[in-house]
């Protein structure tokens, strides 16, 4: 992979579900496929992404925006292991900011992951 190209990956947790798919396979097909073509396109535009597409939310964690008329999704997700965009957490978002129980539980899941794949249980193809 070169330097300007970065994988976005699902966070998956030691069962095997992966929060961000079964949270974006909720919406209507329409709903999916603009999320998905935001994400393909945060593969390949990462490093030149800014607001209103994507925002930093925390020190090491961003949010993925897809806004439409009726509803606004955020994706969270984080840079790790040096070329992966990792999808840790979805929301459908109410208010201004981001509640702290979804941050919170963003920053979870990306510890988790680093531990699992810092223990080798964790293998990135």
């Amino acid at each position: 992979m070169d330097m300007t190209h970065k994988k976005a990956i699902y966070y998956e947790d030691i069962r095997g579900k992966k929060p961000v798919k079964e949270f974006i396979t909720k919406f209507d097909e329409k709903t999916k496929a603009k999320i998905l073509a935001r994400v393909e396109f945060l593969e390949t535009h990462w490093h030149e992404a800014r607001r209103p597409l994507v925002d930093k939310i925390d020190k090491d964690l961003y949010e993925l925006r897809v806004a439409f008329a009726w509803n606004n999704v955020r994706v969270i997700y984080a840079y790790m292991f040096k070329n992966y965009i990792v999808l840790l957490h979805g929301l459908q978002k109410k208010r201004d900011k981001i509640p702290e129980n979804d941050k919170l539980m963003a920053r979870k899941r990306m510890i988790d992951f680093q531990i699992r794949f810092n223990e080798g249980r964790i293998n990135l193809r």
